[in-house]
């Protein structure tokens, strides 16, 4: 096994490094000065994988702190459960993370059935056996799972007030449940040929029900809480009990290979990855026959519009499906979610009606995250780089005018994105209303925030694109600094939550971190644009 384990390690950690010298290379100012001979390097390769060892562990760790820490531990602080004890608090905090970790995320993922590029090279083409692969893989994945998770759990469950052996027990018994998960997912597979990770619409109702059920009793009184369940030393020792039986079995166990072809057999034939990978990426960008139609009859409104303008229009025209349908989508979404907070205001408790009514001081900091995932901001750079931008980037004089048709696609993007700003801020604002309680400055913090938000994230990413351009042909966004970068904004969005600003501060600095970030853009995409956007 360790043998099999140093050479999935050793692809792993090459493949990282030499995408992090490829996309070094591209990097303006300091990319040219790199050459190719460091990818023959031995020594100066050694010591860039350690800091990509370093930099895996500590992005393990860090998606750990951060699951646990917004989508678990956040929903119980007082201002948002309206729970003051520390008992009652770490009783919603495992009620939580049962339904979370134990039973949505062991339907919706399984290692053994994964479809994984990784599994394709090291079976396929390196011909490794498959039994050695899934084995390492399998010890390797649950044993980082449990190291990752000990300090994460024993930091949110001291502040909780917890006894110091809940941390490990439940990493122990997390571990071994989805240890036991991997064995059931394999076991249906012999039973039906069916790979359950692949069957979309029992991992998303899994997954809508399992959230739903886990944050409803913030909202329903009468909602029982199961957390307390895994206080108790039988529920544990049942638990790890599975995980014992179902790692045996999975070390003994000797037809991974049918396994490993039910999850590569989209790969065949051999070498065709890349295509395949390809077309799924193209199936979210593929435009609706209709559109060119409507263009067609729209182009005379382009007739006094040239040069960039009219490319641009016709452009967004020919390819409006692929804009305005997320937008509809979002504004679906958040009608929803406003119609929802009204009959909350109305017909709720006196906790909930209080909580709704004033947005501002206790959801206001839930909005930058929110901005974020609302966003169109990313589909639509990949939407413009596969329909116009991976054809005219092989010309100079497309990429030295990148000033230009920037500005031209912020104003559009900035548009769609500011419909979906205004409907969260009335999605907050109704609710608020309903209960009767709420105060016009508390309204214009919000809507104030919610427009300079999604202005902040039209230019964040279409700057991210036309600084870093991280798709490739296959559309696989691959650069490691530009997701760097968006992880350091995502973690500054998560980081807002716990922030204690008041909600003027919060609300006025909002539009200026966006006038910042604007004057910043058009600076850099205006000097290193022409230089930085290409196809890769």
């Amino acid at each position: 096994m360790w043998k099999t384990y140093s050479a999935l390690q050793a692809l792993r950690m090459s493949s990282a490094v030499n995408r992090w010298i490829y996309y070094a290379q591209r990097l303006p100012l300091v990319g040219g000065r790199i050459p190719d001979a460091v990818y023959a390097d031995a020594g100066l390769k050694q010591v860039v994988t350690v800091f990509a060892w370093i930099a895996n562990v500590l992005w393990g760790l860090g998606t750990k702190f951060a699951y646990l820490g917004l989508l678990v531990y956040a929903p119980t602080l007082p201002e948002l459960s309206g729970l003051t004890s520390d008992a009652e608090r770490l009783t919603l905090f495992l009620h939580i993370f049962l339904l979370l970790s134990f039973a949505t995320a062991g339907v919706s993922s399984a290692v053994v059935l994964e479809p994984k590029r990784e599994k394709y090279v090291a079976v396929k083409l390196m011909r490794m056996l498959p039994e050695a692969y899934m084995r390492t893989t399998l010890s390797h994945r649950y044993i980082a799972y449990f190291v990752y998770y000990v300090p994460a759990l024993a930091l949110f469950l001291s502040l909780l007030r917890a006894p110091l052996w809940l941390a490990p027990a439940l990493a122990v018994s997390l571990t071994l449940w989805r240890v036991f998960c991997e064995y059931a997912h394999l076991r249906l597979f012999e039973a039906t040929g069916k790979v359950l990770i692949k069957e979309n619409a029992a991992v998303w109702l899994t997954i809508l029900l399992g959230y739903a059920a886990a944050y409803a009793p913030l909202f329903l009184e009468a909602m029982p809480l199961f957390g307390a369940a895994l206080r108790q030393w039988p529920t544990l020792l049942a638990l790890a009990a599975l995980g014992v039986y179902a790692a045996a079995f999975l070390a003994r166990y000797g037809d991974y290979r049918a396994a490993v072809d039910a999850a590569t057999k989209r790969d065949d034939p051999l070498l065709n990855l890349g295509q395949l990978m390809a077309d799924a990426q193209k199936t979210s960008v593929a435009a609706k026959d209709s559109d060119y139609g409507d263009a067609a009859r729209q182009a005379g409104r382009f007739e006094r519009l040239e040069g960039y303008d009219y490319l641009n229009a016709i452009f967004f025209a020919r390819h409006r499906s692929l804009f305005v349908k997320p937008v509809y989508k979002r504004l679906a979404i958040l009608a929803g979610v406003g119609a929802f907070g009204v009959l909350l205001a109305a017909f709720g408790n006196e906790a909930v009606a209080g909580f709704l009514a004033a947005p501002a001081t206790s959801l206001l900091r839930f909005l930058p995250i929110a901005m974020s995932l609302l966003s169109i901001g990313e589909p639509a750079c990949r939407a413009m780089f596969y329909h116009c931008d991976q054809s005219l980037l092989r010309y100079s004089f497309y990429r030295r005018a990148a000033n230009r048709h920037f500005r031209i696609r912020l104003v559009r993007i900035a548009g769609l994105n500011l419909a979906i700003g205004a409907a969260a801020a009335a999605a907050l604002t109704a609710p608020a209303l309903a209960a009767g309680r709420s105060s016009a400055s508390e309204l214009t913090w919000v809507w104030t925030s919610a427009l300079a938000l999604s202005v902040f994230f039209s230019v964040h990413h279409l700057f991210m694109y036309y600084i870093f351009q991280p798709y490739s042909t296959e559309l696989n966004a691959k650069n490691p600094f530009y997701w760097v970068v968006n992880m350091g904004v995502s973690g500054a969005t998560g980081a807002a939550i716990f922030l204690e600003a008041p909600p003027a501060v919060f609300a006025w600095t909002a539009p200026a971190l966006t006038f910042v970030y604007a004057a910043a853009a058009f600076a850099l995409v205006r000097r290193l644009a022409r230089h930085t956007l290409q196809v890769k």
